[in-house]
């Protein structure tokens, strides 16, 4: 009988522990890939500066990528997702600026880079940097970065609950771009604004194209039956 009792008691102690868990994690922010979810058959669709484009999750073996395409451009990240952050390792751009005129290159990094720590809590600040190679040529690149409170964001696809992310870039060619992005938990990014104010293609874009700004807003969530 006394035995009978005591593993009640410990049930009811690792069922409070566990409940405790959750809870935790709940107020403590997210420590899981939620912000980057690989949800197979599931299509993210986005107005932007450049026209609809859309974006999709998947993993290569240990890496996370998200690809976005649209009819005058292709970017796509590939990233490591750790416990302890969102770490990027290659960025690939490819742009259509008039009928004959391209722009394409790809940035690797010898550290990979910090995009945000996790789990992500409103208040957080976080700086890194690393080497970035370009066409055989090494440049260095600081980001600086901190995580806003949560906040409602009404798009076309309808309305989430968003952190608010803010990060300076600073890079090779003088560039630097502003960066502010909402990301909905289970499903990514939900809206994002880029101001460029240094040199590199995103100061080619804003001298020759006028895109001062770029914008991205989440307009449908598609997903494949």
């Amino acid at each position: 009988m006394k035995s009978k009792f005591i593993s009640t008691i410990s049930l009811l102690l690792l069922l409070f522990n566990l409940n405790d868990a959750s809870s935790a994690k709940e107020k403590n922010g997210v420590d899981s890939i939620s912000y980057f979810p690989v949800n197979k058959g599931t299509t993210l669709i986005y107005e932007s500066s450049f026209g609809e484009c859309t974006t999709k999750y998947f993993n290569d073996g240990e890496f996370t990528i998200s690809s976005s395409e649209g009819d005058k451009f292709k970017y796509k990240q590939t990233m490591i997702i750790k416990e302890d952050g969102v770490y990027v390792k290659e960025i690939y751009r490819f742009l259509k600026i008039f009928l004959f005129v391209k722009k394409e290159e790809t940035l690797t990094y010898g550290k990979p880079l910090i995009r945000f720590p996790l789990p992500l809590l409103p208040g957080m600040e976080w700086s890194g940097e690393a080497d970035e190679y370009k066409d055989g040529v090494n440049s260095k690149v600081k980001v600086t970065g901190k995580a806003l409170n949560k906040e409602f964001v009404i798009t076309q696809a309808g309305r989430f609950e968003a952190i608010k992310i803010e990060s300076i870039i600073e890079g090779s060619s003088n560039s630097k771009n502003r960066v502010t992005e909402w990301y909905a938990e289970g499903i990514g990014l939900i809206k994002a604004k880029i101001i460029i104010e240094g040199g590199g293609l995103m100061g080619f874009l804003r001298d020759i194209l006028g895109y001062g700004t770029i914008e991205f807003e989440l307009k449908e969530i598609r997903k494949q039956l």
